[in-house]
Parts: structure tokens; C-alpha cells; sequence
């Protein structure tokens, strides 16, 4: 066990665990897409999610991240952009289940996939994680040392950190897949809702 910046690995490691475990648009577009489609298909959702916050890291290094905070152009765009495209997985989520058969819900289901690209788009215009990388990351880092080398190895924990969250949260939506596939019309109710909840959080965020 390391020290940065007066706070230790092991604190920053429970951080990450819990950032990336606690209900948010990712976690939820993981649990998701897990109980539909099992381990194997959601890893490009989890990949995804992994490269978009690798970039907000670069973003973080290069002072783009900071100057995004700072400007109240850059910043909306990241909000609009993010919380919109929140709503949109939300209302198409919802949007089957004003079916009368649940037999069409699960029917339509295949075109539903949460990719690659949904995973980095979750990660990039998620203001929660732009103000993650700006303002509690520099909190770990000692500035007597380089700066770089540990942004960069704070951020592969990080990664790592969120990657297996959402390996261990899929795996276990693998166990239990075969009941709620029966029930996955209230699954979809709460998901759908939740994500049209995260949209309006992140739209109304000043």
C-alpha cells in the first residue's frame, strides 16, 4: 500500500469500487443488457464504457477536462448531449411495453443491444464522470511527484475498478437471467424509468 497525496490505494480503490457500483446510466445499461443477453454479448457495452472514461482521463491530463467545467458552452454541450441521449435509451426501453402482449415486448428486444458505442457515449457526456476525472481525481495525486504517471496509473484502477464492477454484476445476472426474463416487462418499467430520471437529473444539473 501506497501514498497519494495523503490518501491511500486502498481509499481510492473503494471509492472507484462504489462510483462504479452504485446505480448510474453505465451500471444500469450493464444489468440490462446482461439479463438479456448474457457475459458475452455485454462486454462490448463494458468495453465501451472502459475506452469512454479512458478519454475522459486523456481529456483530464491534457486540461480539456478542466477547461469543459469551466465553459459554460462546453459544458452544456456535454450535458445536452449526454442527458438527451440518456432519455433516448430511456424511451426505448419504455417504448415497447405500451404493447398489449408481452410476447412483442421480448420480440423487439434484438434491436435493442446496448453496444461499443452506447458504452463510450454513457461515459463521455456523463457529467458525473467529466467532474469525477476534474475534481476528486487531483485529490490523490502528490504534486512532488510526477503528475502524469499518476493520473495515469489512478486512472487504469479506475478502469479496472468499473471494469470488474460490471463483469461481476453481468455474471451475476447470468444466474438469475432465467427468472426475470419471465418478469422482464417490470425490469424494462424500472430501468426505462430510471434512465428518463437520470436524463432529467443530468438536463436540469447547473
Amino acid at each position: 500500500m501506497f501514498d497519494l497525496g495523503g490518501a491511500t490505494v486502498l481509499y481510492y480503490i473503494a471509492i472507484c469500487l462504489v462510483a462504479a457500483g452504485t446505480p448510474g446510466p453505465g451500471t444500469l445499461a450493464v444489468l440490462n443488457s446482461a439479463l438479456y443477453s448474457g457475459v458475452r454479448r455485454t462486454l462490448p457495452l463494458m468495453l465501451g464504457i472502459v475506452f469512454g472514461l479512458g478519454g475522459v482521463a486523456v481529456a483530464t491530463v491534457t486540461g480539456l477536462s478542466e477547461l469543459a467545467l469551466h465553459s459554460t458552452l462546453a459544458f452544456a454541450v456535454i450535458k445536452y448531449v449526454g442527458g438527451l441521449y440518456i432519455g433516448y435509451l430511456g424511451i426505448r426501453i419504455l417504448w415497447p411495453l405500451f404493447n398489449s402482449k408481452q410476447e412483442e415486448v421480448k420480440s423487439q428486444k434484438t434491436g435493442k443491444k446496448m453496444t461499443f458505442v452506447t458504452g463510450v457515449i454513457l461515459s463521455i457526456f456523463n457529467p458525473k464522470t467529466l467532474v469525477f476525472f476534474t475534481a476528486l481525481l487531483p485529490t490523490f495525486i502528490h504534486q512532488e511527484s510526477s503528475v502524469i504517471s499518476q493520473t495515469v496509473s489512478l486512472t487504469l484502477i479506475l478502469l479496472l475498478c468499473t471494469f470488474l464492477v460490471h463483469l461481476t454484476y453481468s455474471t451475476l445476472c447470468g444466474y438469475v437471467s432465467d427468472f426475470f426474463v419471465r418478469h422482464m416487462i417490470w425490469v424494462d418499467a424500472i430501468t426505462g424509468s430510471m434512465f428518463v430520471c437520470f436524463s432529467i437529473a443530468v438536463l436540469l444539473l447547473s
